[in-house]
C-alpha cells in the first residue's frame, strides 16, 4: 500500500480526472473574454491551464504540490514556443501568493473545487483577499465549489463505490479503482479515498479531505473581502441555482 497523498503521482491524478471535462469550455470562454492576463489558483498538472493557453490566453499558475507542477512542466515542454511563452507557474500556497505576481490580472480563477482544501473560513478569506489585491480594475474572480450533500455524506463508509477499470498509463496494464468516503461532522470535512489495485495485487491510495462550507458562509466571506456575486449557476451550462443545488459556479467582482 502506497502513501495517501492525492498529488504524489501526476499520472495517476490525470488518469482519475481524465473524464472530468464539463468545466473546460466554461473556463476557456472566461479566459478569452478576459482580454488580459489570468491567474489560476491550484493549477495542478494543467487540466484547465493548457486548454486556456491553446485558446491564446496568458496564464500564471500557482500550486503547492511540486509533483503536480512537474507534471505540468512536462506538458508545457511539448507545446510550441509561442504557447510556452504564454504560461508561467509557481510553487506556492494560494493562501499566501508570491509577492512577485503581477497586480493586474483581468481574471483570477479558483477552479475544480480547490476552495475545499481550505481548512476554515479564515483560509478562504486569506486566499480571496490575496486574489483581490492582484485583480485589475473591472477584473473577475471565478470559482466553482460543492455545496453540502447530506445524502452523499450518509454513505456507508465500509462500502465501496464507483468501481472502474482503467489502463494504467505507467505500465499499460489494467488498473481497478474504487472509492470510499465518510463525513466528519466535527471538522465538517468530507473524506474521499480512491483505491487503485494493480494486477499483481499492489494497492495505491489517494485520500482527499474536503472542507465543506454553507453558501451563506461563503457569501459573508465574499462581502468581507470586498467582492460581490455578479453571476451564479448550479452547473457550467448556466442552470439557475435552487435551494437544493449541490454545485455553485460563481463569478465575482469588486463590490
Amino acid at each position: 500500500m502506497t502513501e495517501d497523498d492525492p498529488y504524489a503521482d501526476p499520472a495517476l491524478y490525470d488518469l482519475e480526472y481524465a473524464d472530468h471535462t464539463e468545466d473546460i469550455t466554461y473556463y476557456q470562454r472566461l479566459a478569452i473574454g478576459a482580454g488580459g492576463p489570468i491567474l489560476e489558483l491550484g493549477c495542478g498538472t494543467g487540466r484547465l491551464t493548457l486548454p486556456m493557453i491553446r485558446m491564446g490566453a496568458r496564464v500564471d499558475g500557482v500550486d503547492l504540490a511540486r509533483t503536480m507542477l512537474e507534471g505540468l512542466r512536462l506538458k508545457v515542454a511539448a507545446l510550441d514556443a509561442t504557447q510556452q511563452g504564454r504560461v508561467r507557474f509557481y510553487e506556492a500556497d494560494f493562501r499566501e501568493l508570491p509577492d512577485h505576481l503581477r497586480t493586474d490580472y483581468t481574471l483570477i480563477i479558483w477552479p475544480f473545487n480547490a476552495l475545499h482544501h481550505c481548512r476554515d473560513e479564515r483560509d478562504v478569506e486569506r486566499t480571496l483577499a490575496g486574489a483581490v489585491s492582484r485583480l485589475a480594475p473591472g477584473g473577475t474572480v471565478a470559482l466553482d465549489v460543492y455545496l453540502p450533500d447530506r445524502q452523499l455524506y450518509d454513505r456507508d463508509p465500509s462500502k465501496t463505490y464507483e468501481h472502474r477499470i482503467f489502463k494504467d498509463p505507467r505500465s499499460g496494464l489494467p488498473l481497478h479503482t474504487w472509492e470510499q468516503g465518510w463525513w466528519d461532522e466535527a471538522s465538517r470535512t468530507h473524506h474521499v479515498v480512491y483505491t487503485y489495485k494493480h494486477r499483481n495485487g499492489t494497492l495505491e491510495r489517494a485520500h482527499l479531505a474536503l472542507r465543506m462550507f454553507e453558501r451563506d458562509e461563503l457569501e459573508a466571506i465574499f462581502a468581507k473581502v470586498g467582492l460581490r456575486v455578479v453571476q451564479e449557476a448550479e452547473d457550467f451550462e448556466g442552470t439557475p441555482t435552487t435551494p437544493t443545488s449541490l454545485k455553485w459556479v460563481i463569478r465575482l467582482q469588486r463590490a
